[in-house]
């Protein structure tokens, strides 16, 4: 039966096994379960407190839930102190058997209140990169500010700036061309006859900006981030003989709501100290949490409405 689907000749699939590839195997290779409690013995009720992974030799590492505050509104303050108890004895059970080089299959626990689930395959980088995966993914009642670190998805330079010069041609119309330029160029020093491979994507008549991102989960890319971009821009004033309130740096930063609370802080004490830094070697700085002001900041900058 012919078909556009199939290959003719004796293989069917010849023409899929081109682009067949060998997978990379797993650095990590081995099975997890779940640990969880079961407060009422008369319940079938059961909730998920914690992750054990193993490799295939049998060692093992867990992670259990250190934060019962969610419990509260389903057993009351006091109840949680009981089921604290719990915990602690689902550790030492685990830490025990750790201790004493058992499997995980073979884990007992000194309370009947406390399960092992059954064991699974898991495959990953590490055996600590997959339980960190795993206990957020599994426990349901994991902190909010932790879920948070696990949901926030970082944006890079290039993203931004599609953001960004998308509002920006809303805003500016034809005149976007005379704002945009494209990001890696090389320009030689006249002087010293070096060439620099500078990255900044805004280039008005007379001036030079850069929009970068802040988005980062460490704060230490972000400084990483703003020290590259005022560098390129500081290395092109000196070429180009630019001056104060010429160079300008536009930083989109994490919303409010998208990150915890004590990573927001440690982010905006590295912005507001970059930002005085620039700000007195004469760079324009503006920061927003959204592509749409930043866009009205460039357009503001630019100046080439006339």
């Amino acid at each position: 039966m012919n078909s556009m689907f199939l290959s003719e000749g004796d293989d069917p699939y010849a023409h899929l096994r081109e682009h067949l590839s060998t997978v990379p195997k797993a650095a990590f290779d081995g099975s997890w379960a779940t640990i969880e409690l079961q407060p009422d013995p008369f319940a079938r009720q059961r909730y998920t407190v914690g992750v054990a992974v193993t490799d295939a030799k049998g060692v093992f590492s867990f992670r259990l839930l250190d934060d019962l505050t969610r419990f509260e509104c389903l057993y009351g303050r006091e109840d949680v102190a009981e089921l604290r108890s719990l915990l602690e004895a689902a550790e030492y059970g685990l830490l025990r058997a750790r201790k004493e080089q058992a499997s995980l299959h073979d884990v007992q626990f000194e309370s009947a209140a406390v399960h092992l689930g059954d064991l699974w395959p898991t495959a990953g980088t590490s055996i600590d990169a997959v339980l960190s995966r795993l206990f957020l993914d599994v426990v349901p009642f994991i902190p909010r500010e932790e879920r948070k670190a696990r949901d926030f998805i970082t944006l890079d330079n290039t993203a931004v700036r599609r953001m960004v010069d998308d509002e920006l041609k809303r805003i500016a119309g034809i005149a976007f061309e005379r704002i945009h330029a494209e990001p890696q160029r090389a320009f030689r020093d006249q002087v010293t006859g070096e060439v620099h491979w500078l990255e900044f994507n805004l280039e008005p008549p007379g001036k030079a900006g850069n929009v970068i991102s802040a988005v980062y989960k460490t704060p230490t890319n972000v400084e990483l981030n703003f020290l590259r971009a005022s560098r390129d821009l500081a290395t092109y004033a000196k070429v180009k003989g630019l001056h104060d309130q010429e160079l300008a740096l536009f930083v989109l930063t994490p919303a409010p709501d998208a990150i915890p609370v004590a990573e927001l802080e440690r982010l905006e004490n590295i912005l507001g100290e970059q930002s005085w830094n620039l700000e007195k070697q004469g760079f324009v700085v503006s920061a927003h949490a959204s592509p749409e002001p930043l866009a009205r900041d460039v357009w503001n900058w630019a100046d080439v409405a006339n």
